[in-house]
């Protein structure tokens, strides 16, 4: 194993890998699979791929902060060896792909960017990881994140700054920023992140590739984060990001399904959209919203891409969205988001919180002042909370008697320039030439986050300037597959992954 920064040598040599090609830096899985079925390359070819790209881009954009390519050698070897054999796995045979830090692989350390944890060295993979390599896929490395996944940005003091391949002035997003980074330059052909808030969406929106929040408890989380994650903890999801629809569903295929105790008992099996075409979809639209302003640039994509579908024959339903007080969404949303990683709080800044929150007024909506209130909540007032969060579910069921995708934006703005001056919350973005809460457009993450709804993205356009802006497509509960085959249209439509320039 190896530190990514350090690493220095030359592409595919030390590990007997021979030449590189250069046409998988930018490849679907599909497509190397294709590839691999018909002998026209291998799994040991496509590991020296990315290795060139990690040579090749990885000293700007940081993106993987952890690696160990004569372990993927190894295993692309094995897996190579075992397509001679007729023993295929699956989609993701021989296909390799980075992981976010934050996931558990046994014998590199999970840091969450915390320098306080740098000697924590997992004994065991998390269920993710395990069931990826169990499925064929060869893992490369580990991707950079915020401290304690608490950011839009993806630095911390262990691993340093991540870069978006498109702007290395900007950020890729966070907390799953260096998985986008990695899978938009080609370091790896896909990557698995978790959201909590909006964490594997908005990294895609940023980098112009594709991703999935899952249905929230439909892929185990144990594992995850410090001190090695709970099972389905409440909100935070995982999912795949890829350069194609098809990948998302290849993964995603790979890593849901009941934790390993369910599995005598239970079995899920999503159901399929069938439409053939983008014109038998009931599409809402929802390009903006009073409560999150959004930036001319992105709203103007989400408009472009509802008068597209319109033309293509598409329902569309303009300005849709669920019948609820956006507002007191936003407020339960943050309150529960920060209960539900309150967790990561050391003893003093706890105490901190406790302190805050004491101080904090009924009337403050604010996330300032709610991150200490929901980090300290009672447990009574989080049950309080619950039929809020019901009521708020209602509605979105309603909306999808309706329509049957909801798309909207991911976030107020494309990829913004890196600012690691104060907190998170001190932070402004600027929006239609004002200045916005960096937090205020949580609520494009919590709008369907909060209720488990899945959410994929994909690439809708580009701003003024040239950058990506992603559409959020939300289905309802369980009907990942529905948001992913939307992609698959949209993309089959000229809505698709462009490499950086």
């Amino acid at each position: 194993m190896t530190d990514s920064t350090v690493d220095a040598r030359s592409a595919g040599t030390s590990s007997g890998s021979g030449a590189t090609d250069a046409q998988w830096h930018h490849a679907s899985i599909s497509a190397a699979q294709a590839a691999l079925a018909r002998q026209d390359t291998t799994s040991t070819v496509l590991v020296a791929a990315c290795e060139a790209a990690w040579h090749r881009d990885n000293p700007r954009l940081n993106a993987v902060v952890v690696s160990d390519f004569d372990r993927a050698y190894a295993v692309a070897r094995e897996r190579d060896a075992e397509r001679r054999a007729g023993k295929v796995r699956g989609p993701l045979h021989g296909v390799p792909f980075t992981i976010k830090e934050s996931f558990d692989v046994a014998g590199w350390p999970t840091t969450v960017g915390d320098p306080a944890f740098t000697g924590n060295v997992a004994t065991r993979h998390a269920t993710v990881v395990q069931r990826l390599e169990d499925a064929g896929a060869i893992l490369l490395g580990k991707t950079n994140v915020p401290i304690w996944l608490r950011d839009w940005q993806s630095y911390n003091e262990v691993y340093g700054t991540t870069r978006n391949p498109h702007d290395l002035t900007r950020t890729p997003g966070g907390s799953s920023g260096g998985s986008a980074a990695a899978v938009c330059s080609g370091m790896s052909f896909f990557d698995v992140g978790s959201d909590i808030g909006s964490s594997i969406r908005n990294p895609a929106h940023y980098c112009g590739i594709f991703s999935h929040k899952s249905t929230h408890g439909l892929v185990p989380l144990d594992g995850h984060g410090l001190p090695g994650g709970s099972m389905y903890p409440d909100i935070n999801v995982a999912g795949p990001l890829a350069r194609s629809a098809d990948d998302l569903q290849s993964v995603l295929s790979a890593i849901a399904g009941p934790a390993a105790d369910a599995a005598c008992a239970v079995r899920f099996e999503l159901p399929r959209s069938h439409a053939k075409d983008l014109s038998e979809i009931r599409f809402g639209i929802l390009p903006n919203h009073p409560v999150a302003e959004v930036d001319t640039d992105v709203e103007q994509c989400i408009v472009a891409l509802g008068k597209d579908l319109e033309r293509r024959g598409a329902q569309v339903h303009w300005n849709a969205k669920p019948s609820l007080d956006a507002a007191e969404l936003l407020r339960v949303y943050m309150l529960l988001l920060r209960a539900a990683t309150s967790g990561y709080l050391g003893e003093d800044a706890f105490a901190a919180s406790v302190s805050s929150a004491a101080e904090a007024t009924a009337d403050d909506l604010s996330y300032a002042s709610l991150q200490h209130v929901g980090a300290v909540m009672r447990h009574r007032d989080w049950l309080k909370l619950q039929p809020l969060r019901e009521r708020f579910a209602a509605a979105w069921r309603a909306l999808f008697e309706q329509v049957d995708v909801l798309l909207c934006p991911v976030a107020a703005t494309a990829a913004f320039p890196l600012n690691e001056q104060s907190a998170p919350w001190q932070r402004t973005l600027d929006v239609n030439g004002r200045a916005q809460p960096l937090t205020t457009q949580l609520f494009w993450a919590g709008h369907s986050g909060l209720c488990g709804l899945p959410s994929t993205v994909a690439p809708a356009g580009r701003t003024a300037q040239g950058l990506p802006v992603g559409v959020q497509i939300v289905a309802p509960l369980y009907h990942d597959l529905r948001s992913i085959h939307v992609a698959r249209l949209l993309e089959a439509a000229g809505y698709t992954y462009q490499p950086p320039t």
